[in-house]
């Protein structure tokens, strides 16, 4: 009896825990939400901060991102914008403010003319695409393999030509899917952004801190990672300047 009780006793705390788990989260959301209605924004960055360290979450990035704006913030703006852009590409929302925040930093740098059909492959295969096609690789193949199952019970030959059929259509779907959830977690991995935070950063020719520098970057300005010491990471800035800059002024997106 006693052994009964302690065991309800147990699966009831971790059913709370549980719930508790679930429901806290939402719980500080809406309290760092109702914080940024009142104009509060330092408790709803520390409510959105609290959420976002334990849990990808695309309305706290976005919002986190509006609190730093209004603070004119526009380094951590920016740095939040684009981390919830990597969760949703298309948001028309996050593509406005990231915009307008852009527009308000100090550096204006023009991109290389890009190819059309790279860039219809970089929306196709951008971070935030991660879960879209990898739910696609699993239900595809799911439903080709148990088409391919239900046809070794069919006796009538049209019917295991259909079915035969759909399997290999699901299948095939599924392959694309797969290399397009590889796709992106390879871009995932080599692809590494961040975000100048300080308010100016001297870009320099090798990694120390008394080498000669080659330009300056100021707070919001993005570049691409594409090497790294203990002090400094190696950027390129999308019109294709490379240098060294101090890893203290950057955060990664």
């Amino acid at each position: 009896m006693m052994k009964n009780l302690l065991l309800s006793f147990l699966l009831t705390m971790a059913f709370l825990t549980v719930v508790w788990g679930q429901l806290d989260p939402r719980e500080t959301f809406e309290a760092a939400n109702s914080a940024y209605a009142t104009g509060d924004y330092e408790s709803a960055i520390d409510g959105y901060e609290s959420i976002l360290a334990q849990n990808m979450h695309f309305e706290s990035e976005y919002n986190i991102g509006n609190a730093h704006y209004k603070m004119e913030h526009w380094g951590p703006a920016i740095l939040h914008y684009e981390r919830a852009a990597l969760m949703s590409p298309s948001n028309s929302d996050v593509k406005a403010n990231l915009t307008l925040a852009n527009s308000r930093i100090k550096d204006r740098i023009e991109s290389l003319p890009s190819n059309g059909i790279l860039n219809v492959w970089e929306r196709i295969t951008a971070p935030g695409r991660f879960q879209l096609w990898s739910r696609i690789m699993l239900l595809t193949w799911t439903l080709g393999f148990s088409l391919l199952a239900w046809r070794i019970w069919v006796l009538g030959i049209e019917n295991r030509r259909l079915l035969g059929s759909g399997a290999v259509f699901f299948i095939l779907i599924g392959f694309a899917a797969m290399v397009l959830t590889r796709s992106v977690l390879l871009r995932i991995e080599s692809s590494k952004s961040a975000i100048v935070m300080a308010i100016e950063s001297a870009v320099r020719n090798e990694p120390e801190s008394n080498a000669m520098t080659l330009f300056m970057l100021h707070e919001g300005t993005k570049v691409k990672v594409i090497d790294r010491t203990s002090t400094h990471w190696k950027i390129q800035l999308s019109n294709g300047n490379i240098g060294w800059i101090a890893a203290a002024d950057l955060t990664e997106i």
